[in-house]
């Protein structure tokens, strides 16, 4: 051990061409390092350094063992500096909790590539389609959708997500289009009853002012269900007309198994948020996750 701190020692002498500097910079007096240069010189039988009192210069046998000696010093660095981002890797287990249509469509692949590059972390993924109480469920992130209460979590945006009206083809040929949002009172509605009831809905017409008065309409709903997923399974059967994240249902979009309705409007964003329970000495497994959650999203064809 002697031997690398005197070979560090040596290292700075020579590129800093200065015994003062080099101390200053080890933070030793200058005895101290003129004392590990003669013990280097010493036990390698070999002068190494040329000293005057005006200039500093390497022997050519110093100037052989310099270049290994930097070489030793730089590899020295990078080996601590794995060992630092080691003990910086998440460990233990992250105990996520997200709704089920996000969780399974987006949430896995980014568990993948979170469990590639840190195989030590384990998670545990607990998908539902209500809001829990993290502190008494031991929950250390939650992904959120819609539009958060205050509340005293801290709460990330990830990004935003436009909320579409959406229904079947089968239920428009059977039921007709609506071409206004008024014309929805007159049309079966499906709820998430996870939202309030009755719903009220906000329209903007697109490319209007802001300044225009929004259109409001108030839905009733006789079939509602507690999961995103059945929402979606009872619009693709041809049971009514409903409005979600895009996200939920791009897939179906794309495959023609749901058609979006007034596209020529549009609602309030629904926000995608990381909570967690305190802003201070965020662990590392979190911090981490949320990051490549965030490229995930913002990579989605879905966001606003």
């Amino acid at each position: 051990m002697d031997e690398l701190k005197r070979i560090g020692v040596f290292t700075r002498v020579v590129e800093t061409k200065s015994f003062s500097e080099a101390a200053r910079q080890l933070g030793v007096a200058k005895s101290a390092v003129s004392k590990q240069i003669a013990q280097l010189e010493k036990e390698v039988g070999v002068r190494l350094l040329n000293r005057t009192t005006r200039s500093l210069s390497l022997t050519e046998a110093g100037e052989i063992f310099y270049r290994h000696c930097a070489e030793i010093v730089n590899r020295t660095k990078i080996a601590l500096s794995e060992l630092r981002e080691y003990q910086n890797q998440p460990t233990g287990t992250l105990r996520i909790s997200c709704p089920v249509s996000f969780g399974t469509q987006h949430l896995v692949p980014v568990i993948k590539e979170v469990r590639a590059l840190y195989p030590l972390l384990k998670i545990d993924l607990l998908l539902e389609d209500r809001i829990i109480n993290m502190v008494e469920d031991g929950v250390d992130l939650a992904i959120r959708i819609g539009w958060l209460q205050e509340s005293n979590l801290v709460a990330k945006k990830i990004c935003d997500t436009p909320v579409i009206v959406f229904a079947s083809p089968e239920y428009l040929a059977q039921k007709g289009t609506p071409k206004t949002p008024q014309d929805l009172q007159q049309h079966d509605w499906i709820s998430l009853s996870l939202f309030s009831s009755p719903l009220t809905w906000e329209f903007e017409k697109k490319g209007q002012k802001q300044s225009i008065q929004k259109q409001r309409v108030q839905m009733h709903s006789q079939l509602k269900s507690n999961s995103v997923a059945a929402v979606v399974a009872l619009a693709k059967s041809g049971q009514g007309i409903s409005a979600l994240s895009k996200f939920v249902m791009q897939d179906d979009i794309d495959q023609g198994l749901l058609q979006p309705l007034l596209t020529d409007y549009e609602l309030e964003a629904s926000g995608i948020y990381a909570v967690y329970p305190h802003r201070e000495h965020v662990p590392p497994k979190v911090r981490i996750f949320i990051d490549f959650l965030s490229k995930h999203c913002h990579n989605a064809a879905w966001v606003s």
